[in-house]
């Protein structure tokens, strides 16, 4: 495997792993427990974003400009995303985060590739 697809599949990986924290602070009913954990995994997952972002804010990213700037609007989003869940939580903010990492998931799985 070469640098960019461990690469790659690192950064599944954590998001996977931030998913799945995110995920079991829902309960079946879909509603989030007082005691569920939803700091520790918002923050967490905030902890990966900013990574991400911190990556794609280096002069040293190979991704395209205008990819760059969407994903860190992203990165913004979830910042404001989990700052306001952190003072209220509520599931479907929760359930906007997951969707968004699932997304991201995915398009990490499954590159489109330039037509160049």
């Amino acid at each position: 495997m070469n640098a960019a697809g461990s690469g790659r599949q690192i950064e599944i990986s954590i998001l996977e792993m931030a998913v799945g924290k995110l995920r079991a602070c829902i309960g079946a009913d879909e509603k989030l427990g007082y005691q569920s954990g939803i700091d520790e995994a918002l923050k967490f997952n905030q902890k990966v974003w900013d990574v991400f972002c911190a990556d794609w804010s280096s002069d040293t990213c190979a991704l395209e400009e205008d990819l760059r700037t969407s994903l860190l609007s992203l990165g913004l989003f979830v910042k404001k995303r989990t700052f306001t869940i952190l003072a209220q939580p509520t599931c479907s903010g929760v359930l906007a985060i997951i969707e968004l990492n699932d997304n991201l998931i995915q398009g990490l799985k499954n590159p489109v590739s330039r037509g160049d």
